[in-house]
């Protein structure tokens, strides 16, 4: 508010009222003259309560009478509700984001398409180069299908089937593979007996891929191991299948944590939308990193009672 529509006024008028044993604690600061300090003050925010330090300091007294009283609150933490329209707001932001990249990304798929229906007919007897074709033409058709379905109602309006997330994780390791080889990074893959998930298929792989991804990118320079294994787990009396991805790279500071945000235009990006996705299942994302020391990121997936 402009100094023009608040001056004159009471200061509880515009700001929240600070009391201090039921009594104003700035009447009481101008009275006694002296710095008042409230520790652990509690402030009502919408549908919450935050604590803060206050101090109320009357910094000019001119002739017995206080002239200025510098107010100081410092929060222990942001409300809530505040938090939660902040991040919205990012999250509107990113939808407005992807919307334009995903008109922006139909043409050339297509060009990419037409490239690998040639290769596969040009190269029909090499089996490997083949089977990489193979995979190449349903993830673009998938790809593909996601857009338009992204275009014509939602991101969170998912195709939900019973995936198998084994099957999905050796596609994966596929398709990987050049990547790894070329960056001297051994992989190992094990796969649990694990039940099949109600999940959408495609946003799955990108879960786990911006997973997979973060690791190989964090072990390029000096190559590493990466491990994949999948099982079940039983958390809080509920069942879920359990991805781990675990690298030797340098590992990340915070345990990783502190980087997930959708404003993190890096590696914590991904991680971010990979913990969304897990949450919209009724999932969640667990991070254990050490400096130098590398990291194992966890992906459990709710399986269906």
């Amino acid at each position: 508010m402009p100094s023009s529509a608040v001056l004159g006024m009471k200061y509880y008028e515009v700001l929240p009222r600070i009391l201090t044993d039921d009594r104003d604690a700035l009447s009481v600061a101008l009275a006694d003259k002296t710095p008042l300090n409230l520790k652990e003050y509690s402030f009502n925010c919408l549908h919450d309560r935050v604590k803060a330090d206050v101090r109320i300091d009357p910094v000019r007294v001119n002739n017995g009478r206080v002239e200025e009283v510098r107010v100081e609150i410092s929060p222990y933490s942001v409300c809530s509700m505040a938090r939660k329209l902040q991040n919205s707001q990012r999250l509107i932001d990113i939808g407005k984001i992807a919307s334009t990249l995903a008109h922006g990304v139909r043409n050339p798929l297509n060009a990419i398409k037409g490239s690998v229906v040639y290769l596969r007919e040009k190269y029909s007897n090499e089996q490997t180069l083949i089977e990489f074709t193979r995979i190449m033409e349903e993830e673009i058709t998938r790809l593909d299908n996601f857009i338009s379905k992204f275009l014509s109602t939602s991101i969170s309006v998912a195709g939900l089937s019973e995936s198998d997330v084994n099957a999905l994780l050796k596609k994966i390791e596929i398709y990987t593979s050049l990547q790894t080889h070329a960056n001297d990074i051994s992989t190992n893959y094990e796969y649990g007996d694990i039940p099949l998930v109600a999940i959408d298929s495609f946003q799955l792989e990108q879960a786990v891929l911006n997973v997979i991804n973060n690791a190989i990118e964090a072990m390029m320079d000096s190559g590493g191991h990466l491990t994949v294994r999948t099982r079940t787990q039983k958390v809080s009396g509920n069942d879920f299948v359990l991805i781990e991805v675990s690298d030797t790279g340098p590992g990340m500071a915070d345990n990783g944590i502190s980087g997930i945000s959708p404003e993190n235009k890096g590696r914590g990006f991904g991680l971010f939308i990979t913990r969304e996705i897990l949450q919209y299942y009724g999932g969640f994302l667990e991070i254990k990193s050490l400096k130098d020391a590398g990291t194992a990121v966890r992906l459990y997936l709710r399986v269906s009672s």
